[in-house]
């Protein structure tokens, strides 16, 4: 039998194997492993996430240099326009710095894009494809669902993946606690893996009956978004009863 990394709680293992445990600041348990950065999976996960981060840090750095530099020209031409220049020289000169800020507007403004673009990827789109491959068998139905719960934003300069509540207002919510919701959504239940699926009704895969049909109460259906509505009835050609 596997043993697991991390556990609630250890007082059903055997004391030899309970020293093999350390609890983290987490209040889990944590399996002490040496070299556990060489294993295969583990080794590729760690690459994965530091290369993540350090992309979302030059993203960030990128931003606020860019924001830094737009600054810098409005100065400037504020600069000019105090000095000692002669009355018929102004036109022209203002006709000249609104050219040059101009341009340099649009090369901010398609470096930024280009780093939105590239946060999007980073935070939305990587972790959206993450967490519906983890919980799902079908991970391609729920990816749109869970990429509309996300956007990416910058918080005191720092690049974050911001998950949104039903009604796609931010909210205070994890990446994790995004999980539980969606394993606890009847509505996702036949796409859900078994395994991940919890509390009462969950099962995952198909469900019985009904040629794998999924079939909730009027009340249920009512208290779900007009997403997860309209995934109910099209994508998991669920019914409704009364």
């Amino acid at each position: 039998m596997a043993i697991k990394a991390i556990l609630d709680s250890i007082d059903d293992l055997p004391d030899p194997l309970k020293a093999e445990y350390k609890q983290g600041d987490d209040g889990k348990f944590h399996l002490d492993v040496e070299d556990i950065d060489n294993h295969p999976s583990v080794g590729a996960l760690k690459r994965a996430k530091d290369y993540e981060k350090a992309e979302r840090q030059k993203a960030a750095k990128s931003a606020q240099e860019l924001k830094e530099q737009l600054e810098a020209l409005a100065e400037e031409r504020e600069n000019l326009l105090k000095g000692a220049i002669p009355k018929g020289d102004v036109d022209k000169l203002e006709a000249s710095y609104k050219e040059k800020l101009s341009k340099r507007e649009k090369e901010l403004s398609d470096q930024i894009t280009g780093l939105n673009s590239n946060l999007q990827t980073l935070l939305v789109d990587n972790v959206a494809q993450s967490l519906a491959a983890k919980i799902s068998d079908s991970p391609d139905l729920l990816l749109p669902h869970i990429r509309g719960r996300l956007q990416a934003e910058l918080v005191d300069g720092k690049a974050v993946t911001r998950v949104l509540d039903a009604e796609g207002n931010p909210s205070a919510l994890t990446v994790d606690e995004l999980q539980k919701e969606l394993v606890a959504n009847p509505v996702f239940a036949p796409i859900i893996r078994a395994s991940k699926a919890t509390g009462g009704g969950a099962k995952g895969g198909n469900e019985s009956g009904n040629n794998g049909q999924k079939s909730i109460s009027r009340a249920e259906f009512d208290k779900l978004s007009p997403e997860d509505k309209r995934a109910f009835i099209v994508e998991q050609k669920g019914t409704v009863t009364d």
